[in-house]
């Protein structure tokens, strides 16, 4: 259950759909963000809107299998992808999902982005999964998640996009956020001869990410 008032949930919904927007992680009406709320219902951005319009009064409010019991407008089509998170994570109550553009290109390449680069990511993050293609706005999208969902934080889905879960909204967004920075340095990198991995006992001396 999430521990934020419905009032505050919203209104943090609202502000990240905006960061998402202005930031460049979504474009035209891509992308969708949820959160838990009270009596493990779930909280979901409408389908077919830019993020950077969304009010508090679009939003929708579902079931944990699916059913809209508040809002006149139609869910994100990306729903049953969300609601998987909530399935597998209950302390987890936030979900970002965009087409941050280096995300996304590693995405659509197939590409695996590496691990043990950046301490940041091996202690907040943990490794970045690559799923493998599932139709988006289907509930063959959540399929192909669901064997990675308690491994990992953030998700490239293949020749889709990107996607983070964390303890709220904005930890969710943050975790995107800080991929799209990652996948950017990584390409980067390669016009200087590619990333260079962390040694075993550099990595072994770092924290663990959590996975809840």
């Amino acid at each position: 259950m999430s521990t934020y008032d419905d009032a505050h949930i919203r209104t943090e919904i609202v502000e990240i759909c905006k960061k998402m927007a202005d930031q460049g992680l979504v474009a035209g009406t891509e992308g969708n963000v949820s959160a838990r709320a009270d009596g493990g219902t779930v909280l979901m951005t409408p389908s077919g809107y830019n993020k950077g319009d969304i009010t508090d009064d679009m939003l929708l409010r579902l079931t944990p299998d699916g059913n809209v019991v508040e809002g006149d407008l139609a869910p994100t089509s990306e729903k049953w992808m969300h609601l998987e998170f909530y399935k597998q994570r209950p302390k987890s109550n936030g979900v970002a999902h965009g087409h941050p553009v280096y995300c996304t290109a590693f995405a659509a390449a197939h590409r695996d982005l590496p691990h043990n680069i950046l301490p940041e990511l091996v202690a907040v993050i943990g490794q970045i999964a690559t799923v493998p293609y599932g139709r988006p706005s289907s509930a063959k999208l959540a399929e192909a998640l669901a064997p990675y969902v308690l491994r990992h934080n953030v998700f490239l889905l293949e020749n889709h996009g990107a996607t983070a879960v964390g303890a709220n909204v904005r930890d969710a967004f943050h975790r995107l956020q800080v991929a799209e920075a990652y996948a950017k340095s990584v390409w980067a990198a390669e016009a200087l001869g590619g990333v260079k991995p962390m040694t075993m006992a550099q990595v072994a001396d770092l924290p663990l990410p959590s996975f809840e």
